[in-house]
C-alpha cells in the first residue's frame, strides 16, 4: 500500500465504532488510537532513509512484523479481559493493535512482508510491481493495484461525508 493506510484505518474505526458500541474511552481516543495504529508500522521508514541507508527493504525490521502485532494484539485482549486495572489501557492497545495487523495485511498486498519473522527469512506477497519508471514511486502509481487504494480513499471519504451530512441538523 502507497496511499491507503490512513484511510483504512478511518474506515476500520468507523466499523468497530459501529459494531461495538463501546464507551470504555472518548470516541477522539477510539478513533486517534485505529488511525494512528494504522500508519504506525511505516515510522520504520525515518530509520530506513536517515540511519540504514536503504540498505534493508523496510518491511523486514521489527515493526513490520505480522508476529510482533500478533502477540501485542493478544497480550492487550488477556489485559482488557482479565485485568480491571488495565482494562482501559489494553483497550486502546488493542485498537491500536488491530489497525497496526490491518497495516501489515495490506502491505502485503503489493509489497514484499516477511510474514513469518523473525522465525522465517521469507518475503510474502500477493501481486508483483514491476519497476519499469523512475522515481521507484511512480511503479506504484501506474500499476493496477493504485486503483484499489484510491477505491479505499473513496470510501473513506464518502463514510466522513455521510456521516456530516447525517449529523447536520
Amino acid at each position: 500500500m502507497f496511499i491507503a493506510h490512513l484511510p483504512s484505518g478511518y474506515i476500520l474505526a468507523k466499523v468497530l465504532n459501529q459494531k461495538l458500541q463501546q464507551n470504555k474511552i472518548s470516541k477522539t481516543v477510539f478513533f486517534t488510537s485505529i488511525m494512528l495504529g494504522s500508519v504506525f508500522p511505516d515510522i520504520d521508514l525515518f530509520y530506513f532513509y536517515f540511519f540504514d541507508g536503504r540498505s534493508v527493504h523496510h518491511h523486514k525490521y521489527f515493526l513490520h512484523w505480522f508476529s510482533l502485532w500478533l502477540i501485542i494484539f493478544f497480550i492487550s485482549y488477556l489485559y482488557y479481559k482479565f485485568s480491571k486495572h488495565f482494562a482501559k489501557y489494553a483497550y486502546i492497545v488493542l485498537l491500536f493493535s488491530s489497525a497496526a495487523l490491518l497495516h501489515i495485511c495490506l502491505d502485503t498486498f503489493v509489497g514484499d512482508v516477511w510474514l513469518f519473522a523473525p522465525f522465517i527469512d521469507k518475503s510474502y506477497v500477493f501481486f508483483e510491481v514491476t519497476p519499469r519508471y523512475q522515481p521507484w514511486w511512480l511503479n506504484f502509481i501506474f500499476h493496477w493495484s493504485f486503483l484499489v487504494e484510491l477505491m479505499i480513499c473513496s470510501m473513506a471519504i464518502f463514510l466522513y461525508f455521510k456521516n456530516k451530512v447525517q449529523t447536520k441538523p
